[in-house]
C-alpha cells in the first residue's frame, strides 16, 4: 500500500478492511498532473523512479487515439477491447496493480457529457472475494452510454464503491432538468465551515488546509464524506455512520491529523465539483493544491507522506 498515492491508499485501505466493497481512480490529466506537481515540490531523489513511471504513462495516455466508425454497441465493444489492451501496458496501471495486495485492474470508461461521448480510464481496487469481472463493468458502461441510461451505470458504480443504497437512490430519483443539482444539496450542510474567499485565492496554495475549513469537524455531516467522488444524501444518518466507521478504522493505523485531512480534502473536492457542475461552464476538477499544501502532499506515494513530520513526526 505504501506505493499508492496517499489519497488512493486511504481509500483502498477501507476496502481491505471491509468497510467498502471497492474504490477507484479516474485516470486523466488531473491525476497525472497532480502527482508530477507533488513530486516536483518535494524534489526527492527517492521519487525519481516514480516520476519516470508517471511521465511515461502520461505520454502514453495522451497519445491514445480511439476511432469508431459508427456509434453502436458492437463497435464500442471492439474499441474497448483494443483500448484496454493498451491501458494494461501503461506503466502506471502495472505499478498500481503491483502496489495493491489484492485485486486491481484498469478498464476503459465511456462518458457522455454535454451531448458528446468521450473516453477515459478508471483503475479499480477490490478485495479478491468481492471483485467483479472487469468485462462486466465494461459491458454495463457500454450499454448505458449507447442507450443513454447513464443513471443506471452511476447506480451500479455506486454499489461497486460501497456507497449507501439510500444515497444512491436519492441521486437516481433526481430530475436534473427540473431540480437543482443534487451535488449542491449534498454539500450544503458543510457550506458554513468552508472558506470560499480562501478557496478562490489561487495564491493560497501553500497555506494550511485548516485555513480552508474552519471548524468543519464540529459538523457531524463531515463524516459522510468518506470518499472523494461521493455525494451523500443531505443529513443522511447511514452515510455519517458509515463514515465514522471508516474514520475509526483509518485512525487505528494512521495519525488522526492525516485522517482529518483526508476527510477535509474529500469534502472540499466534492464542494468545488458540486458548484462547478451547477455552473454553465464545463466542470473541471480542483487543482492539486486547491486546499493548501496538504492537498498537494496527498498525491505523493503513501511511503513519502509517512516520512513527513507534520503527520508521522519524521519516523
Amino acid at each position: 500500500m505504501n506505493g499508492l498515492p496517499t489519497f488512493a491508499a486511504l481509500d483502498s485501505y477501507a476496502v481491505l478492511e471491509q468497510e467498502r466493497r471497492g474504490a477507484s481512480i479516474q485516470v486523466d490529466e488531473s491525476y497525472f498532473r497532480g502527482q508530477l506537481k507533488a513530486i516536483a515540490a518535494i524534489d526527492s531523489v527517492e521519487l525519481t523512479k516514480r516520476r519516470k513511471i508517471i511521465t511515461q504513462s502520461h505520454d502514453l495516455y495522451n497519445n491514445i487515439q480511439i476511432d469508431i466508425d459508427s456509434f453502436n454497441k458492437e463497435n464500442i465493444q471492439t474499441a474497448s477491447t483494443r483500448f484496454r489492451q493498451i491501458l494494461q501496458q501503461m506503466p502506471e496501471a502495472q505499478y498500481l496493480k503491483h502496489s495493491f495486495p489484492e485485486t486491481c485492474f484498469v478498464v476503459p470508461e465511456w462518458l457522455r457529457t454535454q451531448g458528446r461521448v468521450e473516453y477515459g480510464a478508471r483503475i479499480y481496487f477490490f478485495r479478491e472475494d468481492s471483485a467483479p469481472d472487469p468485462d462486466e463493468i465494461i459491458q454495463r458502461n457500454i450499454e448505458a452510454i449507447v442507450d443513454d441510461e447513464q443513471d443506471d451505470f452511476a447506480q451500479y458504480q455506486g454499489r461497486l464503491h460501497g456507497y449507501p443504497d439510500c444515497c444512491i437512490d436519492y441521486f437516481s430519483s433526481y430530475n436534473r432538468q427540473r431540480d437543482a443539482a443534487p451535488e449542491v444539496e449534498a454539500v450544503e450542510p458543510l457550506s458554513d465551515a468552508i472558506n470560499d474567499n480562501v478557496l478562490q485565492d489561487a495564491s493560497n496554495s501553500s497555506a494550511s488546509i485548516e485555513e480552508f475549513f474552519e471548524g468543519i469537524f464540529q459538523l457531524p455531516d463531515i463524516y459522510a464524506f468518506f470518499a472523494r467522488e461521493f455525494y451523500p444524501e443531505p443529513d443522511c444518518t447511514q452515510a455519517r455512520k458509515h463514515g465514522i466507521s471508516i474514520y475509526d478504522v483509518l485512525c487505528d493505523g494512521c495519525p488522526e491529523t492525516l485522517i482529518k485531512d483526508f476527510f477535509r480534502i474529500n469534502a472540499g473536492w466534492s464542494y468545488q465539483m458540486a458548484h462547478s457542475i451547477s455552473s454553465p461552464i464545463e466542470a473541471s476538477k480542483p487543482s492539486p493544491s486547491s486546499f493548501g499544501r496538504e492537498h498537494l502532499l496527498f498525491h505523493l506515494p503513501f511511503l513519502s507522506v509517512r516520512s513527513l513530520p507534520e503527520y508521522f513526526g519524521g519516523s
